[in-house]
């Protein structure tokens, strides 16, 4: 499948709120913003990566990130941070959505997941600044790093199991 790598940033006032002083120049916000996203990946994928056939290159071993982490300038993350130049660069960069989603309903979600995730103060946990791609089965369950689903139907249980923060823009 064709990745969709989506660039996010969340600005206020003509200020990038994600530009701050932690890890690799980022905001609490943005840490916050991030967590969101991982916690509810799983199930942000029946949004993100929407067909049959997205799940073929979201598996341990291919070039697409799987593995539910982030890092910076890191390609086997499934969230990147990229290296930016200035404050007004600070960004994430999902790397699981695929071009078989619907890029309105996909990049809602995904916003709609960060925000849950400044709302109620979620962690991201650390960043993992290996290569993501060498390790194996048996390390990945090892450390306890979620994956992503393997399945469209196991994305859509998923997201049937934990769609509350979907509801928080009515």
């Amino acid at each position: 499948g064709s990745g969709m790598h989506t660039h996010v940033s969340v600005w206020k006032n003509n200020e990038n709120l994600f530009s701050g002083e932690t890890y690799k120049g980022l905001s609490e916000f943005a840490l916050h913003f991030l967590g969101g996203v991982l916690c509810h990946a799983r199930g942000l994928a029946a949004f993100t990566n929407a067909s049959t056939n997205s799940y073929k290159r979201l598996i341990p071993g291919y070039e697409a990130p799987s593995i539910l982490t982030y890092s910076a300038n890191n390609r086997s993350a499934s969230v990147r941070i990229p290296y930016g130049i200035s404050k007004n660069s600070a960004r994430f960069e999902f790397r699981f959505p695929d071009s078989s989603s619907n890029p309105y309903l996909a990049f809602a979600a995904i916003l709609m997941a960060g925000m849950d995730g400044v709302k109620n103060k979620m962690d991201p946990g650390e960043a993992m600044d290996i290569n993501l791609f060498k390790l194996t089965l048996d390390e990945i369950r090892e450390k306890g790093i979620k994956q992503m689903p393997h399945t469209l139907r196991r994305s859509l249980e998923e997201m049937l199991a934990d769609k509350q923060y979907l509801k928080e823009g009515q």
